[in-house]
């Protein structure tokens, strides 16, 4: 048994896969400061990262933790090398997860509010007593056991933010056009153009990039391809990549609990997108700690590659802009419609399905302490995201589809890559570690 130390910072254990119950409580105690612990390198080998090679030590750099050595291609040893050649007092950057720049889609619902010339609150400090028992009644959604009980108004009698505001305008007018505008202009053409940006954007960019790569390091690949990805991911307009993965983090430490910020435990349209409109409920997210934030430490993809993430993040509300043209110039209003007002909302709603339907419908085949369902319907639509439990309990897996016949088509394309050699580090549940989270009778 070889003792190695580990330098931990808050969230920094947020990249690395695990079983749950002890990630959360080594989470836990790094929450608030920089520590210092001992613990043994074949285990966190075993449990943080799947290593083809140990050696006697860790590899110890301020805010990261580096359990054994990796297997990487010639094309990712630059940037690993840049990763762990920072000495222990070089200052690490702090990130929040809500962009403040000008480029931001906050900076931009505050310019819509100032242009209407609304004074708008900044989020209530909400009772929690009220919280506690709200006056909605508690229900069962139909073909569920799930236990449902809104939490507050949705809309009346409430106050609201100028981001609820900007996001509630910017919704309601993209919904009235794609309702309004989606079959005046239909032809063949706009359908296939809007199912061919859902593939490049909720394929490519969210499914494999932001959330399969980014949020979960659950393969690597070269370089340009990742940025490749991830603006495909930009695209989808949920969001630039950092606000994207902290989000998603934050879900899994706390899914299904009081800090989950869209649990349909809290109301089926609230965890569906009526959270987004909420700055209020959701400033009362927080950890066992108190903290109401994301982790402010960055993550691993903008350690090692802080221009372009930096630049996408602070230029992203522009690229939304730019592509509304773009479509406008090559078809017309058809064309904008279908490929960027109907393509944006229908990959949203695919996307917030994970967020409310597979944690109401499905079955649960794995221990994943919290309500994350396999749904094949779901799992069809999002490129195999729908498989939610299988992902609960093996997050740091590539591969969501567990079984032949659960259809992923995220987890197909991963795999093309790593034959080629563009991706490697493609993590898979070993078939002990299946058996050992399946449920009885499962």
């Amino acid at each position: 048994t070889y003792t190695c130390k580990i330098f931990l910072h808050k969230g920094d254990l947020s990249q690395y896969p695990g079983p749950s119950y002890k990630m959360q409580a080594l989470r836990a105690q790094t929450s608030r400061s920089p520590q210092t612990y001992s613990n043994t390198c074949p285990i966190l080998s075993r449990e943080l990262t799947r290593c083809t090679t140990r050696r006697p030590g860790c590899v110890p750099t301020r805010a990261t933790v580096v359990p054994c050595a990796q297997r990487q291609s010639q094309q990712g040893v630059e940037a690993s090398r840049a990763v762990t050649s920072a000495t222990p007092d070089a200052p690490e950057p702090v990130v929040e997860r809500v962009s403040n720049s000008s480029g931001s889609r906050k900076a931009f619902a505050k310019a819509f509010t100032s242009l209407l010339g609304l004074q708008l609150a900044k989020p209530e400090d909400l009772d929690p007593d009220t919280l506690r028992n709200p006056p909605f009644p508690r229900y069962t959604p139909a073909l569920s056991e799930l236990s449902v009980q809104q939490l507050r108004p949705y809309f009346l009698n409430r106050t609201y933010t100028d981001t609820d505001v900007g996001y509630l305008a910017f919704f309601s007018a993209m919904h009235l056009v794609a309702l309004v505008g989606g079959p005046l202009t239909y032809s063949p053409e706009c359908l296939q153009l809007c199912l061919a940006g859902y593939v490049v954007t909720g394929m490519l960019g969210i499914s494999m990039s932001y959330h399969r790569q980014l949020s979960h390091k659950s393969f690597r690949c070269v370089k340009p391809l990742e940025y490749l990805l991830a603006y495909c991911g930009a695209l989808a307009f949920e969001g630039d990549p950092i606000e994207w993965s902290k989000m998603h983090r934050w879900h899994h430490l706390h899914s299904d609990t009081p800090a989950d910020r869209h649990s349909p435990r809290d109301g089926l349209w609230h965890s569906h997108m009526g959270w987004l409109f909420d700055e209020a409920l959701n400033s009362t997210r927080r950890d066992a700690q108190g903290n109401m934030k994301d982790s402010l430490s960055p993550p691993w993809f903008y350690k090692e590659s802080p221009a372009f993430y930096g630049w996408l993040r602070d230029t992203y509300m522009y690229h939304q802009i730019g592509q509304g043209v773009f479509f406008y110039l090559w078809g017309g209003v058809p064309y904008l419609i279908w490929g960027f007002v109907i393509r944006v909302l229908f990959t949203m709603h695919m996307t917030w399905l994970v967020n409310s339907a597979v944690h109401i419908w499905g079955e649960q085949r794995y221990q994943s302490d919290d309500s994350s369902r396999n749904n094949w319907l779901v799992g069809l639509l999002v490129f195999g995201d729908g498989h939610h439990n299988n992902h609960h309990a093996f997050e740091y897996s590539a591969a969501h589809g567990l079984e032949w016949w659960e259809v992923d088509m995220s987890y197909y394309m991963i795999r093309i890559l790593e034959l080629t050699g563009l991706a490697w580090d493609v993590k898979r549940p070993s078939a002990t570690a299946m058996a050992a989270k399946r449920l009885p009778g499962k």
